[in-house]
């Protein structure tokens, strides 16, 4: 069964939830549309099914309820930012802000954070510079969950990677995890009581399964040699280079009670730095119908540029809602009961 609820007044409950739990409003806000964000481009493993997950992280004291970001080191183009064990969504957003305003200076810019927890989806930062007619590029490293090509011992996490472009209509953005799926998709099938396809995860033992409560037990799959080599380049730049826990050190967001130590990494372009706006929309126009106008192969009824399908999602759920599975619907509902919020009050 599937309820459909109100994105803005899913973002309002889930925000109430967050503030509710004592974290400040600006704080709260920003965690709730990010979750929000995510279900609305259609990746609900990102989307508010992460919420109880993230308040069963604060009770147990895992993560602070206010996020104390401090700057390590600054120049004209960079900044190292340590979020203290704080919250990823706001750490990251406040990052790409600063990012934004130094390359809008001088051309490009790139600013990172260290010590810091799940950020929900890397494109939620990277449309932020879209819209100050920027490149956006975000990456972060992830849990060790996921095995290096030919290895069936994790020392990698699924560590994501987005890049954000402006163009006359919606920006062209991909965002992509490094492994088969993300994890929070296998996630997301326990909760629903679902199974998942082969080649996403093996077992601690080494197998391949399509068993959701034994690939969480076990470890996640590399998209090939080339996913498991980005993932490393990705884990380097931001777990290495900014001082935050890397590789095999980095601790389980469900399973071990510590806190992650993440590192995130934010990387922007002024467009006007390299030629005139109008000129590179222009141009940009001219990439999209190339990739558009092309011709399908069999079983395609059309080619997508990266962000295309996602924006579709966002049109439509804001029209329609945001379907959610009962289990996900009822998982809120008890988060909210005890602050008085009626989850049927959001539905649409």
């Amino acid at each position: 069964m599937t309820i459909h609820v109100s994105v803005e007044k899913l973002r309002w409950y889930c925000s109430e939830i967050l503030k509710k739990n004592k974290i400040p409003e600006e704080e709260a806000e920003i965690i709730a549309d990010s979750l929000v964000d995510a279900n609305v481009i259609g990746v609900e493993s990102h989307g508010v099914t992460r919420l109880a997950d993230y308040l069963k992280r604060l009770e147990n004291g895992i993560i602070e309820n206010r996020t104390n970001l401090e700057i390590v080191k600054e120049n004209v183009t960079t900044t190292l930012y340590d979020a203290n064990n704080g919250w990823g969504q706001y750490a990251g957003k406040i990052a790409m802000q600063n990012a934004i305003q130094k390359a809008k200076k001088n051309g490009s810019a790139i600013v990172a954070v260290r010590n810091s927890n799940h950020f929900g989806t890397t494109s939620y930062f990277t449309r932020m510079a879209t819209e100050e007619n920027c490149i956006g590029i975000a990456m972060s490293n992830a849990s060790s969950l996921m095995v290096s090509w030919g290895s069936k011992e994790p020392t990698l996490g699924t560590n994501p990677l987005s890049i954000a472009v402006p163009t006359n209509e919606h920006p062209a953005i991909l965002d992509m995890a490094t492994s088969n799926v993300a994890r929070g998709k296998i996630n997301l099938a326990v909760k629903n009581n679902q199974n998942i396809p082969e080649g996403w995860a093996i077992t601690k033992d080494g197998e391949q399964t399509t068993d959701a409560a034994e690939a969480l037990k076990g470890f996640l799959l590399p998209l090939g040699p080339k996913g498991s080599g980005l993932a490393m380049m990705i884990d380097i730049m931001t777990g290495v280079l900014t001082g935050a826990l890397f590789g095999k050190d980095v601790p389980r967001m469900y399973d071990d009670p510590e806190p992650q130590q993440l590192g995130h990494l934010f990387i922007v372009l002024d467009i006007a730095s390299f030629m005139d706006m109008d000129t590179f929309k222009q141009k940009m126009d001219d990439r999209i119908k190339q990739t558009t106008n092309s011709a399908s192969a069999e079983g395609f009824e059309q080619v997508f540029m990266p962000g295309d399908i996602e924006q579709m999602k966002r049109e439509d759920r804001y029209e329609k809602g945001i379907p959610l599975t009962q289990a996900i619907y009822e998982e809120l509902s008890e988060l909210g009961t005890p602050f008085d919020l009626n989850i049927k009050d959001i539905k649409m």
